[in-house]
């Protein structure tokens, strides 16, 4: 399972950059999600070897086993879904990078996504 999270997760983020540098925010920020919840899914694999189906068993794993982590990237998911109402910009793209960024580094897993950390 830990290998399908990294590939998904790399396979988003390659999308959100593509699209980011088209200036397609809206879908860099889809994307940017959809590595986010990739990496937190993976974080949560390794912590209890349990998945999750939904964005809400997400949230509620990450509220339970990374309560720090978890509230560090609160209020992306408004971000992810607004995606849907507005057009975004360059920096709400930059919002939901940081959280992948904070996420690696709360996580301890710099090393391991040290060429995430260079790319975004």
């Amino acid at each position: 399972m830990e290998e399908t999270y990294k590939k998904l997760f790399n396979e988003f983020l390659e999308g959100a950059i593509g699209e980011e540098n088209k200036s397609r925010y809206n879908s860099a920020i889809s994307n940017y999600y959809k590595a986010l919840t990739t990496l937190c899914l993976l974080i949560i694999y390794r912590k209890n070897r349990k998945t999750a189906n939904s964005h809400q068993e997400v949230d509620l794993f990450m509220l339970t086993l990374f309560p720090d982590i978890r509230k560090s990237i609160e209020g992306l998911y408004k971000s992810y879904t607004g995606t849907y109402q507005a057009l975004k910009k360059k920096q709400d793209c930059n919002e939901i990078k940081n959280g992948i960024k904070t996420v690696i580094r709360m996580a301890g897993i710099e090393e391991e996504f040290k060429g995430t950390l260079e790319k975004i």
